[in-house]
């Protein structure tokens, strides 16, 4: 399943009567977007029923002992009580609604799997009864990755709902353009959607949705030589010598305002390469003023790339909807405007 779908299903199952027993476990590749997915839900949860950021909690059992779970002996007094950790307590009965998210779920040894068993099913760590609504979202990689995933025991496994993550290009691009990812690496991506993710285990550095959001914090006042450098050391050599030739072509585009002045004069070839540029490089600048201008261009181009030019500028600046210009691309292009939802 794509992000969006996971997102909106799970939160429809969370609404449901009783949805909150419900234990989704989201699976999928290193780096593909499984934690962010899940702090989005729970963000969305947050809103919905009011739940402050104290009572959201991250728990990633891989870096813990069970006795985080179960708490440490008291001995105070008759008797011997357990302590719990502060993140449960957190979360104790009486408090209200409750977030719990266990990151990195598969990397948890047997006996972390164990006490999480009754976590998850009988919503108590150790002696200390969590919150009667507990929302759980559990993430973990797969055992084929390589990445230090276990397999988990089957009693906890039949405990949860699991959901196999799959990367979606025109996800991560409506999420790019909310995150402040360069333009450039949207258009190569448009380019060249293969390297999005394309993990191997075999390899130690790979291109995922998480490594292209690092690459576009590398500073782009680095030397080239430095940058490449850089830029290897987050996608892997092969996606960043694919990724460095197409920022040559971005880099050599026509400057914007001389674009807008006079589109006519400025020469621009027609390979896929320079126009997936030129679409990136237009959505970097547009606005609800000189979108009409753009627009003008971009009906000069193929279908295809008049389509996703506008739909990148649309993501880029939503107030381009109001325009004439979009009214007019929306009556000409019903079709991909269905396809963005």
């Amino acid at each position: 399943m794509k992000y969006s779908d996971i997102k909106a299903s799970v939160l429809e199952q969370f609404a449901a009567p009783g949805g909150f027993s419900v234990v989704p476990y989201i699976t999928g590749c290193p780096g593909g977007g499984k934690s962010a997915c899940v702090r989005e839900i729970a963000r969305a949860l947050q809103e919905r029923r009011g739940i402050p950021g104290s009572r959201v909690i991250e728990f990633n059992p891989s870096l813990r002992d069970p006795v985080d779970i179960l708490g440490i002996p008291d001995t105070r007094g008759e008797y011997c009580r357990w302590l719990p950790p502060e993140e449960f307590y957190a979360i104790r009965a009486g408090q209200g609604p409750s977030v719990l998210i266990i990151e990195e779920l598969s990397d948890a040894s047997m006996a972390m799997q164990n006490p999480l068993c009754r976590v998850i099913l009988d919503r108590c760590a150790g002696q200390l009864r969590l919150s009667e609504e507990l929302y759980i979202l559990a993430t973990g990689n797969r055992t084929q990755d390589r990445s230090g995933a276990n397999r988990l025991s089957t009693k906890l496994g039949n405990r949860m709902r699991e959901l196999r993550f799959d990367t979606d290009l025109e996800d991560w691009c409506r999420w790019a353009a909310l995150n402040n990812i360069r333009p450039e690496i949207v258009g190569f991506l448009r380019f060249r959607p293969a390297l999005l993710s394309d993990f191997d285990p075999l390899r130690t550095v790979n291109p995922t949705p998480r490594s292209w959001e690092d690459a576009s914090k590398i500073p782009t006042s680095l030397p080239e030589p430095v940058f490449y450098e850089h830029l290897a050391g987050s996608v892997g050599e092969g996606a960043a010598a694919e990724y460095a030739g197409f920022l040559k072509i971005y880099r050599s585009l026509p400057d914007m305002d001389e674009f807008l002045r006079n589109p006519a004069r400025v020469k621009i070839g027609k390979e896929p390469s320079v126009l997936f540029a030129l679409c990136a490089r237009i959505s970097s600048v547009v606005s609800k003023e000189n979108f009409p201008k753009f627009y003008k261009f971009l009906r000069t181009l193929p279908d295809e790339f008049c389509v996703m030019g506008v739909r990148e500028c649309l993501l880029a600046c939503p107030a381009i909807a109001s325009t004439k210009a979009f009214a007019d691309f929306a009556e000409r292009h019903q079709n991909a405007l269905l396809g963005q939802n």
